[in-house]
């Protein structure tokens, strides 16, 4: 196999898993980032390897709560109305997707990555020595509103694409994780799930390996690619094949490479952590009433989700904050002020499905981005598929192409 002249542009999970793989299997790799390695959204999740998380956004019943996520500030999903004129199109786009059949394809297709992300982590991190950062205790969806437990349809989803799932009476919840509030109702419990104990010590151990395989590192931001006689031109480096994986900020680069913009929105996502407070609990934990996790890491309880159509502006809502704090402590009474808020970017798609595979205009771009709530799990597989698809040995799968967008 003739070795190749890659860049790499965005260092989040998916871009160093990509550099990794790609060095790995003896390519001369720049990965290229304006910021430190790991340092963006993929360090702000529930750090959940979430190996259940199907359905996705896209499912039907969001048609009869759009009025509560446009108007209501104590929702799972908000909309700032002052950015309701810039989000329309995607949003149209999006309820054109939320229907029975786009949910049930995008399930599947998510479902065909999601098999291969827990293995695919594992030899990872057993590659660069870092098994220890990850644990399996699974996951538990809990409510405390009768009205807020999952669907009939979300349950048959996950039983359909053959997602383990179990049900546990309140008693059987309490017994797992005695803080919780005893007013909790019931709830499922994925056993196959896994979590990370810090994401942080994970992105900078891939960037080590990385480096130690003679990776190169670029701590520039790039707005501009030529593409002259088949070959990529950054800024006064030349390669034979780039890869984009800027996340939510990919959108810039597709235009001027394609000649088009893809319907790419932003959903801030929020964090806040308890320090010191991690012996409260023993698992992930997900109030499907706020939509939001408690996570148990190695120095904190981290409360993280709920989304925010808000653009990329770095302006923290605070009532998003109030709204995470105020479920954290619904869940666990014990816990006090907590310590650290962040705001991050997830890049979502309508269709609720990532990019990944091959530019339909030049055989050597590709894509990598787009992953919704799923990023921090899909990250190693996308990687690995990526590699494949420049070393020749796999073909795209048209569900994930950008082709769809074009």
């Amino acid at each position: 196999m003739t070795k190749k002249n890659i860049a790499v542009i965005g260092a989040g999970i998916v871009g160093l898993s990509t550099a990794y793989y790609l060095q790995s299997s003896l390519n001369k790799v720049t990965l290229y980032d304006q910021y430190d390695p790991g340092s963006g959204t993929s360090r702000g999740h529930a750090s959940v390897i979430a190996n259940y998380g199907i359905p996705a956004l896209n499912q039907n019943d969001v048609w009869k709560n759009l009025i509560k996520y446009l108007f209501y500030k104590n929702s799972p999903l908000s909309i700032k109305f002052s950015y309701l004129h810039k989000s329309l199109p995607w949003l149209i786009h999006f309820l054109r997707n939320c229907n029975s059949i786009s949910m049930n394809f995008t399930a599947e297709q998510t479902a065909n990555l999601l098999k291969k992300a827990l293995p695919t982590y594992q030899n990872l991190l057993n590659e660069i020595q870092a098994n220890d950062l990850i644990v399996n205790r699974g996951v538990l969806y809990v409510w405390i509103n009768e009205k807020e437990k999952p669907t009939k349809n979300q349950i048959k989803i996950r039983e359909k694409n053959n997602i383990e799932q179990i049900y546990l009476s309140k008693s059987e919840i309490l017994d797992l994780e005695p803080y919780l509030n005893p007013n909790i109702k019931g709830g499922w419990y994925f056993p196959k799930a896994h979590h990370t104990l810090n994401p942080d010590k994970i992105l900078s151990k891939i960037f080590i390996k990385f480096k130690e395989k003679n990776g190169q590192f670029i701590k520039e931001k790039i707005s501009h690619i030529s593409f002259i006689n088949q070959k990529f031109h950054i800024n006064s480096q030349t390669y034979d094949e780039v890869v984009i994986c800027c996340g939510a900020f990919s959108n810039t680069l597709v235009k001027q490479l394609e000649g088009k913009s893809i319907p790419l929105e932003t959903e801030r996502g929020y964090h806040l952590e308890f320090q010191d407070m991690q012996r409260f609990l023993s698992r992930p934990i997900c109030l499907v009433d706020s939509g939001m996790y408690l996570t148990p890491l190695d120095n904190c309880i981290r409360a993280a989700g709920t989304v925010e159509l808000a653009g990329n502006s770095n302006e923290i809502n605070y009532s998003r904050i109030n709204y995470i704090d105020r479920g954290s402590k619904r869940l666990i009474s014990e816990l006090k002020n907590y310590q650290k808020t962040w705001l991050g970017f997830r890049p979502t798609l309508p269709d609720c499905l990532p990019i990944i595979g091959k530019s339909p205009n030049h055989n050597n771009l590709y894509y990598a981005f787009g992953h919704n709530h799923l990023g921090w799990t899909l990250g190693p597989v996308t990687g690995k598929m990526i590699t494949k698809l420049i070393n020749k040995e796999e073909s795209d799968n048209q569900a994930y192409k950008i082709d769809r967008f074009l």
